[in-house]
């Protein structure tokens, strides 16, 4: 394996699953929750992508690395998708939840959430 892999590639290929996107009712947040693992077992992450049917009203976007501890958080302020890769993932702490949460939009506005190449580490996964 050669450095650039181990940093920008996950090894494996990563199978999809539909826990990897949540759409929100009109004006509701979207959120997508990984259960807390076992002992030493972390989420990893390897990018984001949203959009809002049109713009929104207080948008936004928060990763938390258990409930309440926001590890990363950004506005959004228009309508359409969005992307952001994290290179290198994002790992969160051993034996505990990583929630990503998009903003309610407010009104009509109905936002989608995905999260894009999601695996665990750790002891026995």
């Amino acid at each position: 394996m050669s450095i650039a892999n181990s940093v920008n590639v996950h090894e494996e290929p990563i199978l999809d699953a539909t826990a990897d996107s949540a759409v929100g009712a009109a004006g509701a947040q979207a959120q997508i929750t990984y259960a807390a693992g076992a002992a030493g077992v972390q989420h990893s992450i390897s990018g984001i992508a949203w959009s809002y049917s049109a713009a929104p009203t207080g948008g936004g976007l928060k990763i938390e690395d258990g409930s309440g501890n926001i590890v990363f958080q950004i506005d959004i302020t228009a309508s359409g998708p969005g992307y952001i890769p994290f290179t290198p993932p994002k790992k969160g702490t051993a034996a505990t939840a990583l929630i990503v949460t998009l903003f309610a939009p407010g009104g009509a506005v109905i936002g989608k959430l995905n999260v894009l190449g999601h695996w665990t580490e750790g002891p026995n996964p």
